[in-house]
C-alpha cells in the first residue's frame, strides 16, 4: 500500500517539463497519507519527504505505521527497511516529473501542460472558474488522452486525466495553498483513482513545508550502492 500511495505523487506528474525557478530549488515536508478501505475508514501512513532539484531524489521516511525508507531515483523506486535494500520497482517515470519539481518550477498552475507536448484544444470560463482542454499528440502509442485543468484565480483547483478511450483514470483536488518562497504549494490533494472500474480514494497533506532548507545535503543526496541493485 505504501509503494502504490508514493507512486501516485510521482506517477499522476508525468509531463516533460522544462525551465525552471532559479530561486527555488529544495523541497521538504512532513506527509501524512489517508487511504480510503472498503468499510470506510482510512489506513494512515505519516512521515517525510524530501526534494532536491540538483539531485533528483525524492526521498520518503516514514515512521507509522512502521519505520521504512524510500528513495525514487532515475527510473527506479527502492525500498528500505532498517537499512536494508528489501525492493527494487520499475518507475517509468522519473523525480523530475513529480509533483515537487513542478512545485520548485513554480509549474503546478497549469499541471505544467503548458511546456509540455500537449496543447489547448479548448477553454471554457463558468463564473471565476476556468476549465483548460489539453489534449495529447497524435501518437498510437502515447498511453494517456485529454486532460481538464480547473483554475480558480490563476490557482490550480483540480485535474481531471483521462485515457485514450476518453475513460477517466485519475481526478485531483488541490487545496489548503499556502504562499512560501515566492510560490503557491497545496497542502492537501484529494485524489480518486478508477483502475478496472475499482475506485481508490487518498488524501495527500504536507505539513510543516520548506523551501531551500540549507545544509543536510547528504539527506538529500542520498547515496545508492550500485552493486546491491
Amino acid at each position: 500500500m505504501m509503494v502504490k500511495s508514493f507512486m501516485f505523487l510521482i506517477f499522476s506528474f508525468f509531463l516533460f517539463v522544462q525551465g525552471y525557478s532559479q530561486n527555488s530549488y529544495r523541497f521538504k515536508a512532513d506527509i501524512t497519507i489517508k487511504v480510503k478501505l472498503q468499510d470506510g475508514t482510512f489506513q494512515y501512513t505519516k512521515g517525510s519527504v524530501r526534494y532536491d532539484r540538483n539531485y533528483k531524489k525524492v526521498l520518503y521516511s516514514t515512521f507509522f505505521p512502521q519505520k521504512e525508507f524510500y528513495v525514487s531515483v532515475d527510473t527506479l523506486i527502492l525500498k528500505y527497511v532498517n537499512d536494508k535494500l528489501v525492493s527494487v520497482q520499475n518507475n517509468p517515470l522519473r523525480p523530475e516529473l513529480s509533483i515537487f519539481h513542478f512545485i520548485l518550477n513554480n509549474d503546478i498552475s497549469d499541471f505544467g501542460l503548458k511546456n509540455s507536448n500537449f496543447s489547448i484544444t479548448n477553454v471554457e470560463k463558468t463564473d471565476d472558474l476556468i476549465i483548460t482542454k489539453w489534449s495529447p499528440p497524435v501518437n498510437p502509442k502515447f498511453p494517456f488522452g485529454t486532460i481538464l485543468v480547473s483554475t480558480k484565480n490563476k490557482r490550480l483547483q483540480s485535474v481531471l486525466i483521462h485515457n485514450k478511450k476518453g475513460e477517466i483514470l485519475n481526478r485531483q483536488i488541490y487545496k489548503k495553498y499556502s504562499f512560501i518562497n515566492g510560490i503557491e504549494i497545496p497542502s492537501e490533494i484529494l485524489s480518486v483513482s478508477y483502475l478496472a472500474g475499482v475506485k481508490s480514494y487518498q488524501i495527500i497533506e504536507f505539513g510543516k513545508i520548506q523551501i531551500n532548507e540549507q545544509g543536510h545535503d547528504s539527506e538529500y543526496d542520498f547515496q545508492i550502492a550500485k552493486n546491491k541493485l
